[in-house]
């Protein structure tokens, strides 16, 4: 619209100077003069009228020069006919590693983020970071990263994600899963170090990046380790299972023993009954509580 206010008031100064040597149509010439003039003014202040889209702020440039401050979303009106504003998305993104996300420098782990933990191994690890910009950072960041691409995704690749990748591997680089796993299991408590991972992977983000980029959320729900690992950690898990499994029998055969004990000397109807409970508790079959050569139970004399 500045062009064309240009171009409208040349044809003004056209028309008035056409007004003063003509010897007909004077008036008309200068009717027309005023009229682009009039125009003229107009384009000029359309020109003048800025848009930032909902959920975005506007980063002023003018002539390739980044500006103090931003625009919030809405009309402005600015006298600045060279000033153009870069739009910034002000909405939460979500950047995920997970399997399939195609994120860079995730292929070894199929779209989970690549760590090394305790001992030197590598470990996958499913973690989602949820982030916005800081509208008193925007006109920096443009600064630093606006390019011919995608300016949202340049700052999640070069910045979020990279910062990302770092706190991560810092915060698990000591993490070892079976001696996490064993102090669970022993102390039959939630105390594993897992738990404090996203809460400290935020916090330190937040101090290293926050400045230009508000952390919401960091969410790390588990990781994959190498089948060494796993295979160890099932072990474990069994051997537990194993041993809740034996607590359980001890406990049986006390109560087995204290009912025998208050039974007295039982007879064979009282032995039958025990049996019987036994083996629907046990869900066995029932035949073998009867007297008989192939029922195995002996009474004696």
């Amino acid at each position: 619209m500045f062009i064309i206010a240009i171009f409208l008031w040349i044809a003004m100064l056209i028309l008035v100077a056409e007004a003063f040597v003509a010897k007909d149509y004077k008036l008309a010439y200068a009717a027309g003069g005023v009229v682009c003039a009039l125009l003229g003014v107009v384009a000029f202040s359309w020109a003048g009228i800025k848009s930032v889209p909902p959920k975005s702020i506007g980063v002023p440039v003018s002539l390739g020069h980044v500006e103090n401050g931003y625009y919030n979303s809405g009309a402005h009106w600015t006298w600045n006919p060279f000033l153009h504003l870069a739009i910034i998305n002000t909405t939460i993104q979500t950047s995920t590693f997970q399997q399939g996300s195609n994120l860079p420098g995730t292929q070894q782990c199929d779209g989970e983020l690549p760590v090394r933990i305790g001992g030197q191994q590598s470990a996958c690890a499913k973690i989602t970071i949820q982030w916005r910009v800081r509208p008193n950072a925007a006109g920096a960041l443009f600064s630093d990263y606006a390019n011919q691409g995608d300016l949202m995704q340049t700052i999640e690749n070069a910045l979020v994600i990279r910062e990302l990748e770092l706190v991560v591997n810092q915060q698990v680089g000591e993490y070892d899963p079976i001696t996490d796993y064993q102090t669970v299991v022993n102390t039959k408590t939630n105390t594993s170090q897992f738990t404090q991972f996203g809460p400290d992977i935020q916090a330190t983000m937040t101090k290293d990046i926050g400045s230009q980029i508000l952390v919401t959320s960091v969410l790390f729900p588990k990781m994959t380790y190498s089948p060494a690992v796993e295979n160890k950690l099932q072990q474990i898990q069994q051997a537990f299972a194993n041993f809740a499994i034996a607590q359980e029998n001890v406990k049986v055969n006390a109560q087995n023993k204290l009912a025998f004990a208050n039974l007295g000397t039982p007879n064979v109807n009282q032995l039958i009954a025990q049996c019987l409970q036994d083996s629907r508790e046990n869900k066995t079959s029932p035949m073998g509580c009867f007297p008989g050569q192939s029922s195995g139970l002996v009474l004696g004399k």
